[in-house]
């Protein structure tokens, strides 16, 4: 039983005994036994209204807390500043006044309300004075790095973080996370492994730097690419893909895009013109004769005149390089005997 009910039950118990003990002042009591039946009466009474009251002054309460939570905050401090004031210039025209013949303290209490409730209502039509300045608001920009899920699946930036080259804070937002999940769960053998090889790179990245899931979107595109391209920008924060479309996009939003791959070719050994190499011819190549070879770095090398040496490894000279968009293509021709013995 709560405190208000317990109150109302002794309010109505008391009223109930003092209706009889009026009554006996009358003379209207008639036994004195009628004076217990009242008082059981005015228990009763209350146990039956209790409740409900009960129930009439939590609710008036809390509409009142409604009410004043609606108030602008600045209403209350103005209202307060205002009341102090006028109690304070009360006391000092109640104190000059007071020597006046005929002054009595009911003047003192007019005095008093006139000056709040005057001075209450110049303050709230000034209450642009009371509001707080507002406060800037908390940088949404989040800096670091947001990794899309070619460069995950790609899984070279693990090596690159577990190597140190690769810093925190990454941010993986949440639907990144939900299409890495879908590649992981299709039948398709080859698009399940590569959901599950970017998975799987997350969870290495995450032993080695600071790794974030980002759980809000600030857009409603519906294409990944587009949602990821606004949340970089929003936040402030650099693209790591492996996609070249999605780096041609960066640019265009104005995000910053760091490519694996582009670093992985520009890491690369540089050739020149004059340099030996060895390789083995794997293939032909378009024009008649040339063969084809690769470098350890998986730069590919077009040898004129070599197409005969397929499957053998060859001493070549680089004649000329090309930067294509797809990587560095080298050129060389057979080194000749008076060149290796030089």
């Amino acid at each position: 039983m709560t405190f208000l009910r317990l109150f109302f039950l002794a309010l109505f118990t008391y009223v109930g005994f003092e209706s009889g003990r009026l009554l006996d002042l009358y003379g209207l009591l008639g036994s004195p036994i009628n004076l217990a039946y009242l008082t059981v009466v005015g228990l009763l009474v209350g146990w039956l209204l209790a409740p409900r009251l009960e129930y009439l002054v939590r609710l008036a309460v809390r509409r009142s807390e409604e009410a004043w939570n609606r108030l602008p905050p600045e209403l209350p401090l103005a209202v307060t500043v205002a009341t102090t004031f006028a109690l304070l210039v009360a006391v000092l025209l109640t104190t000059l006044l007071s020597s006046v013949p005929g002054f009595a303290w009911y003047h003192s209490l007019l005095i008093a309300v006139v000056l709040v409730v005057l001075l209450s209502a110049v303050a709230v039509r000034n209450l642009h004075f009371f509001q707080r300045a507002p406060a800037e608001p908390p940088s949404a920009r989040l800096g670091g790095k947001a990794l899309d899920s070619s460069v995950l699946i790609d899984g070279r930036i693990a090596e690159m973080a577990e190597l140190g080259w690769l810093e925190g804070p990454l941010w993986v937002p949440r639907f990144i996370l939900r299409e890495l999940q879908m590649l992981a769960d299709q039948e398709d053998p080859v698009r399940r492994g590569k959901g599950r090889r970017g998975l799987e790179t997350l969870e290495r990245l995450r032993g080695f730097v600071e790794v974030e899931i980002l759980d809000e979107d600030v857009t409603d595109q519906d294409l990944t690419d587009d949602k990821l391209l606004d949340l970089c920008r929003a936040r402030g924060m650099a693209l790591v893909t492996n996609d070249a479309a999605m780096v041609q996009l960066a640019r265009i939003y104005g995000v910053k895009a760091l490519s694996v791959q582009a670093l992985s070719i520009a890491l690369r050994t540089q050739y020149r013109p004059g340099d030996r190499v060895e390789l083995e011819i794997i293939k032909p190549g378009r024009e008649a004769g040339q063969g084809v070879g690769y470098l350890d770095d998986g730069t590919m090398v077009v040898v004129d005149h070599a197409v005969h040496l397929r499957g053998k490894k060859v001493s070549v000279v680089i004649t000329q390089t090309i930067q294509t968009q797809v990587g560095r293509l080298v050129f060389a021709r057979l080194e000749t005997e008076g060149e290796a013995e030089g």
